[in-house]
């Protein structure tokens, strides 16, 4: 009888010792990555504004060139109104993967001839290298089409 529960026991032994020791350990999930935000608004742009006034002596169309470069709340971009004469920065206050993408602008040149707090507006468009803008300001409007470059 010993000798069968000594055969038993080493059976049952070696049969879990082999079920446990042969068990693989199944690999770890595999994670992806989170999707990366559409960015349509980063980058070097320039083009022509069409613009309506009520004010006197308010050009017809402004050229627009600007600078967006970084995706956090805050300062994100620069521009210059060229004809106009004055620049400054912008805050954005719509994330880059928005479609259309909010701007508070603050003059830092020229503010005698471009009231501080305009809103702009960026709309991606079908094609990537170029921009929908909108600008408004009191009695001022302007939109056009700015294309993406190197300037």
């Amino acid at each position: 009888m010993t000798k069968r529960l000594v055969l038993v026991s080493a059976l049952l032994g070696a049969s879990l010792l082999t079920a446990c020791g042969s068990r693989e350990e199944a690999p770890p999930p595999v994670v992806a990555p989170p999707p990366q935000a559409v960015d349509h608004y980063s980058g070097h742009w320039r083009g022509l504004a069409r613009v309506s006034s009520s004010l006197p002596g308010a050009p017809q169309q402004m050229d627009v060139s600007m600078t967006v470069t970084a995706d956090n709340p805050g300062q994100c971009g620069s521009f210059e109104y060229g004809a106009i004469g004055c620049s400054g920065v912008w805050n954005c206050l719509s994330p880059f993967d928005a479609p259309t993408m909010d701007l508070q602008e603050t003059v830092r040149f020229g503010g005698e001839r471009c009231p501080q707090g305009a809103q702009v507006f960026l709309r991606a468009t079908d094609n990537p290298n170029q921009l929908f803008f909108s600008y408004r300001n009191a009695a001022i409007a302007a939109e056009g089409t700015l294309e993406r470059g190197d300037y």
